[in-house]
């Protein structure tokens, strides 16, 4: 059996993901990554609440637990990048971000020194072995539930040191197994929210850390016409129809952003619509070109693609329009269950 660390976030997932790895006999420990350095922050991931709860589990279930502190790395790698992102008029993904440049980077890299073998998460996906005998990542079976795409940046050398313990379970059977498991966890709820935001105030947030990139400017139509005005483009995002300020029962729905004018362009809905998507920063093992489905964002349809590696850009052509891509989001392709890579979406057409 291994010496494994789970990433404990005080939520069920992560708290059935170490039961399960000490009922089937690994040395179990728990840690858990302080992100925020505010004291009042409750209920999500990255609260002293979670903190809390992930420690009473491990404590219910008689291992180690310790928390790591990640403040100082989370602001600059993930909070600054979520600010800058929308101060240049992009939607950000922080959660990839955070599990590309935090927990399989940074924290993976301290619990080794540690001598664990794995660090174990409680992600819905799964790790199988590929023709070449490398591991590749894949579907959790609860489609659901999936969350393969936030994960697509993790090399094969991550993966060798990976385990998702729930990825051939469905959250239903998670939660059945946290209550067979007298969690103190068992009954709690899921976080929906992005967790360093407050209220979830997406506009409030950036605006008290970039407040010169609230430049007030007009709402107009495809036509050039101005239809209403806006203080800062931070916060609007490509296919946005709510919060729009518009007047009346207007049903426009945000289909290009401009930083440098400070204008967002409004829209019926599928104008914003695209059949080729470039994106930058990829990650990719696959084939130079090959067909795949593919995501623009996580609760998007998943439609049929050829994707095209091209040096360090990727080049997916929709059979079918995909509407409103947003860049920034990530773009995410599977051949079958397998992820075979994506990257940050920089535009389409």
């Amino acid at each position: 059996m291994a010496r494994v660390f789970v990433a404990m976030s005080g939520g069920v997932d992560s708290s059935v993901a170490a039961a399960l790895l000490l009922q089937q006999g690994h040395d179990v420990t728990g840690v858990t990554m302080r992100l925020l350095s505010t004291e009042d922050e409750t209920g999500s991931c990255c609260s002293l609440d979670g903190v809390r709860a992930a420690k009473r589990v491990c404590d219910a279930l008689g291992v180690p637990h310790y928390t790591l502190e990640f403040t100082e790395e989370f602001e600059r790698e993930v909070i600054e990048r979520y600010c800058d992102e929308y101060a240049a008029g992009r939607t950000p993904n922080p959660c990839i971000v955070c599990n590309d440049r935090m927990k399989f980077s940074e924290l993976m890299r301290r619990v080794a020194l540690q001598d664990a073998e794995f660090l174990a998460t409680g992600h819905y996906a799964r790790i199988v072995e590929g023709a070449d005998g490398r591991h590749r990542l894949a579907r959790g079976v609860d489609r659901a539930k999936d969350q393969s795409y936030f994960l697509y940046r993790m090399t094969p050398e991550q993966l060798d040191h990976t385990l998702f313990p729930l990825g051939g379970l469905t959250k239903p059977e998670v939660r059945g197994l946290a209550r067979s498991f007298a969690l103190p966890t068992a009954e709690r709820p899921e976080s929906q929210e992005t967790c360093f935001v407050p209220d979830d105030d997406v506009r409030a947030f950036v605006r008290e850390r970039r407040p010169d990139a609230f430049v007030a400017g007009e709402i107009r139509d495809a036509a050039g016409t101005v239809v209403g005005s806006h203080d800062g483009v931070p916060g609007f995002t490509i296919g946005q129809r709510r919060g729009l300020g518009l007047p009346g029962p207007d049903r426009s729905f945000v289909t290009a952003v401009d930083v440098a004018s400070a204008t967002v362009t409004v829209g019926a809905k599928g104008a914003g619509s695209a059949r080729v998507i470039v994106a930058g920063d990829p990650v990719w093992s696959g084939a130079a070109e090959q067909r795949v489905t593919a995501r623009a964002r996580y609760r998007g349809p998943e439609q049929l693609a050829t994707a095209v590696l091209t040096g360090d850009r990727l080049v997916v052509r929709f059979d079918e329009e995909v509407e409103a891509p947003a860049p920034g989001q990530a773009l995410v392709c599977w051949d079958g269950e397998i992820v075979v890579g994506g990257g940050v979406i920089e535009e389409a057409s």
